[in-house]
């Protein structure tokens, strides 16, 4: 097991109501930040994304020359090309997954040649218990508060003398923990395979939490604790007891299964000569 543990609490600021769709940004672009800070990419990726996608535009109005450095340029732009089109599966299958009726509990990005010894690990847990039923997986958002979120991130000590090291560029893989006892519910299961046993971080591998936290501003409603409809509340226990509650989380926590993405995201170093202005 890993010994670099490291655990970080992301709160989720501004968010007044929290649905799949939402999480499912949050986890998005904290992989796009990890991505980029740890040098799989060299620039965050909206703008990496742009640049790859311009050259199929150029490439429509420029004449092919056969040269060297014709052939150097065409080869490093398929690499590039390659670990976009791996980053936006990638994007696109979390979004899928988390549009499956709220079913994840947890999900992480392993940073390695292979997905049994990678250097560095970022697990991101789920806050579920605050996800609203009634919304959808509506994900429409500010920046604000995605901005916000990341700031944590960059501004997190822990993680400044973690990142100390370079990462060379290498491969990212996701893995998935999903609820398997939800009642008349269907995993999505695109591109994703179930694992059997749960892969060992190697103790040299760099394990990283993050938790996301949701917290909303209640105080508005102190006040209607004086109402006569909360007694009539207390009187009919119609509130789950304490012991009820933690024998259901209990219960659910325990009905998990971990499942592997078929996507790799390998990372793209640029090369010395000038592959963005060509």
């Amino acid at each position: 097991m890993a010994q670099n543990s490291k655990n970080v609490e992301l709160k989720l600021q501004d968010v007044d109501v929290l649905t799949t769709g939402i999480v499912a940004e949050f986890v998005i672009n904290i992989l796009d930040f990890l991505l980029f800070h740890r040098s799989q990419i060299p620039f965050v990726y909206k703008t990496y994304k742009y640049y790859v996608n311009k050259w199929d535009d150029d490439e429509q109005n420029e004449n092919k020359q056969e040269s060297f450095k014709h052939y150097q340029l065409q080869k490093q732009r398929s690499l590039a090309k390659q670990t976009k089109d791996a980053i936006s599966n990638m994007r696109e299958l979390i979004r899928r997954t988390f549009r499956s009726n709220n079913t994840v509990k947890s999900l992480r990005f392993l940073f390695g040649s292979n997905r049994f010894m990678p250097s560095e690990s970022y697990t991101i847990h789920i806050p579920h218990a605050s996800i609203s039923k009634y919304h959808g997986d509506l994900h429409s958002m500010p920046d604000g508060p995605m901005n916000q979120t990341l700031l944590q991130l960059l501004t997190c000590e822990e993680l400044y003398t973690l990142w100390s090291t370079e990462l060379k560029t290498t491969n990212v893989f996701l893995e998935l923990e999903l609820f398997t006892n939800k009642q008349n519910q269907q995993v999505e299961t695109w591109k994703l395979f179930p694992k059997e046993v749960v892969s060992q971080l190697p103790r040299s591998c760099k394990n990283v939490h993050l938790h996301l936290l949701h917290e909303t501003d209640k105080s508005e409603l102190q006040c209607c604790k004086e109402l006569t409809i909360y007694e009539d509340i207390a009187i009919l226990n119609l509130n789950p007891t304490d012991a009820k509650v933690e024998e259901f989380i209990k219960e659910t926590e325990e009905r998990t299964a971990w499942w592997q993405a078929d996507v790799i995201v390998r990372g793209f170093k640029a090369p010395k000569f000038d592959l963005w202005s060509c």
